[in-house]
Order: C-alpha cells, then sequence, then structure tokens
C-alpha cells in the first residue's frame, strides 16, 4: 500500500464513486418511500460522510479514552 501515494488513491475513489453514481442512475428502482431515496448518489453520498464521521468519532473522542502512556505497564516499582 506504501507505493501507492495519496494522488492515486484519491484518483480510485473518485472513479469507484463516480462509477457508482452512474449505476445507480440506471439501476435504482425510481419508487423511494421517501424524496431522498430518489435523489441519485444520496445513498453513496451518505454512506461516505457517515464513514468519514465514524473514523473521526474514533480518532478524536475515543482515541484519547483508549491510549495508554508508552511506560503504561512498566509498574513502576522499580524491580528492573
Amino acid at each position: 500500500m506504501q507505493s501507492l501515494n495519496k494522488k492515486k488513491i484519491y484518483i480510485i475513489i473518485a472513479i469507484v464513486v463516480a462509477v457508482s453514481v452512474v449505476l445507480e442512475v440506471l439501476m435504482a428502482h425510481p419508487h423511494g418511500h421517501n424524496f431522498w431515496h430518489t435523489m441519485p448518489g444520496f445513498d453513496i453520498l451518505m454512506g461516505f460522510v457517515g464513514g468519514w464521521a465514524l473514523i473521526l468519532f474514533a480518532k478524536k473522542l475515543l482515541g484519547p479514552l483508549l491510549q495508554r502512556d508508552e511506560d503504561y505497564y512498566d509498574g513502576g516499582d522499580g524491580d528492573e
């Protein structure tokens, strides 16, 4: 994965999203129960935003709660 740089990864993501939107427009059922289900690309956008929200929540809020200092398990009794 290190051989791919960020620009190539963003290009791959953009291609996948574009193909997904085209396939949704061509194959989606036009009769949604709510108005947002009839909008092309809404489900893809909602999934993308939801995924990023989960990542940011985990990194910013849960990270400091779960991470420990580097010497957390040393014990501090000096018997080394």
